[in-house]
């Protein structure tokens, strides 16, 4: 699976590789220009030097008498060396007797040089860019060296550099930063579409107010109102067939009942019209019963229970009671003569709690019709002679806090068959059954997970094992505090906790 892409991150990186693109190229066009400027400037600074030294040594220093005064000379030289330029002033007398009068302490020595001009001469290991004067038998000569040359132009390039690194990273600290206050609409859009129910298909708000995603909340308003209009039609549909189908079968069934008391009472009818006419009516019940769980389903799916009832205190141990009377009834009434499984029931102390205190956000009806499927269904597949366990509770186990009010848990075990783990996660699917030879319309257990969603709870189905066979069934609701009720203090639930575990 591709993880997801960044938009900030590619719009912070797309920033950063233009910048350096356009900021590589300004660089290099500068760097080049700037060294040749800089190359220019201190061949100038060459000549300079040489032609104010030839000046002041014409003014100062006659050629005749150039051997016995030498100072002014001296002098000038002393202020050129300050600016890292070496010179050599000497007396030219034939193109091989060139004698040197004076130069400076970094002077490396131009005896070798011959041309007039710009050269480049090695010495002391060091390379030099060299300028010679000859005027009226005076040769000047000065030099700079080539790694200050390269030194300087490294400077400049530094002074490139570090300011674009800094401005690059500023910008890209900017950029983030904008990036994240503008994403905030996108993130106040998410966090809406994660709060929002399942069931609410009322428009979106977030974003309407920006107006590059207000085009696309619109066409999420008008997806959502789609989709919602075409469930709405589904399960209309569902109920209008359910409605239809329901009374035909009354008839139906009806019928058939009338013709087997015909039948017995004109004598001994035959077997075959009997036994045609009892799986008759069995087919009939089953469809029946696949009828009114499509109507429950439809009821709860559509969510026309009221949003504001709730089931509280005693009322919950006597839907509870009531639905497992319900479930015990019904086996008897088809069991016929076989002796059907018994129900052990239990309800345990709900410790520092008290049931007046706790409600579930559900109708009473519904948290009865919840526990009758489950318990129905574990009556049918159940197998032997030990009864089905049925088993209230209050349960603060996988909860973050153990102070706050606890889970209302239901918790049925049969010793049927049971289900592997990879049929327990297809069980809650509408009309699933293990095996088609099985009695049931497959709709039980989606109608208990339907109902606990309805109430925030969830329905967890835990395949048996080798000493437990059998199929256990856990309908974990959430309970709040009653509005008059209050709390039990942190000491109060702890030691109630422990007594528990004890």
């Amino acid at each position: 699976m591709n993880k997801a892409a960044s938009l900030r991150l590619r719009l912070v990186l797309g920033v950063c590789l233009t910048m350096c693109a356009l900021w590589s190229s300004v660089a290099a066009w500068m760097f080049t220009s700037m060294r040749q400027e800089l190359h220019s400037m201190l061949d100038d600074r060459l000549i300079a030097s040489t032609r104010m030294v030839a000046g002041v040594v014409q003014q100062l220093q006659p050629v005749e008498h150039a051997a016995s005064e030498r100072a002014p000379a001296a002098d000038i030289l002393s202020v050129i060396a300050r600016d890292g330029v070496a010179c050599e002033v000497s007396l030219v007398r034939s193109e091989v007797d060139i004698h040197p009068i004076a130069q400076t302490a970094n002077s490396p020595g131009f005896s070798d040089l011959n041309a007039a001009g710009f050269g480049h001469i090695h010495k002391g290991g060091k390379d030099w860019r060299t300028y010679v004067l000859e005027e009226n038998g005076i040769r000047i000569a000065t030099a700079d060296r080539i790694d200050v040359r390269e030194h300087l132009v490294q400077s400049f390039a530094y002074t490139l550099i570090l300011p674009f690194l800094v401005a690059l990273a500023g910008i890209l600290l900017l950029t983030w930063w904008c990036w994240s206050l503008g994403l905030k609409p996108l993130q106040r859009l998410q966090q809406e579409l994660s709060r929002r129910p399942p069931r609410d298909s009322s428009p979106v708000q977030a974003g309407q107010d920006v107006v590059e995603l207000a085009p696309l909340v619109l066409s999420l308003n008008d997806l959502l109102g789609r989709m919602n209009a075409a469930i709405e039609r589904e399960r209309r549909w569902t109920a209008d067939a359910a409605h239809e189908l329901r009374t035909p079968l009354t008839a139906i069934k009806t019928h058939v009942q009338v013709a087997q008391l015909v039948m017995e009472r004109t004598g001994t009818p035959p077997p075959q019209a009997m036994s045609a006419l009892q799986q008759a009516d069995q087919g009939i019940s089953h469809m029946h019963e696949t009828l009114e769980h499509l109507l429950l389903l439809a009821r709860v799916e559509t969510g026309a229970q009221q949003q504001d009832c709730s089931t509280r205190g005693a009322a919950l141990v006597q839907a509870f009671e009531q639905a497992c009377a319900q479930s015990r009834q019904q086996a008897l009434l088809t069991a016929g003569s076989a002796v059907p499984p018994a129900i052990e029931t239990a309800i345990a102390d709900p410790g520092a709690w008290r049931w007046e205190q706790l409600e579930v956000a559900l109708a009473p009806a519904l948290l009865t019709c919840a526990i009758t499927n489950l318990t129905d269904n574990a009556l049918r597949h159940h197998q032997g002679a030990a009864p089905v366990s049925a088993r209230l509770a209050l349960t603060t186990t996988g909860l973050r806090d153990d102070t706050g009010p606890p889970h209302l848990l239901v918790r049925i075990a049969d010793q049927g068959q049971g289900m592997t783990a990879e049929e327990c996660a297809l069980a809650t699917q509408r009309f699933w059954r293990k095996s088609s030879a099985l009695h049931g319309s497959g709709l039980g257990l989606t109608i208990v997970q339907r109902i606990a969603e309805s109430a925030g709870g969830c329905l967890r189905l835990l395949p048996g094992t080798a000493q437990a066979p059998g199929l256990v069934a856990e309908l974990r609701l959430p309970l709040r505090l009653a509005a008059d009720a209050r709390a039990p203090d942190a000491l109060t639930l702890t030691a109630a906790a422990l007594l528990t575990k004890s």
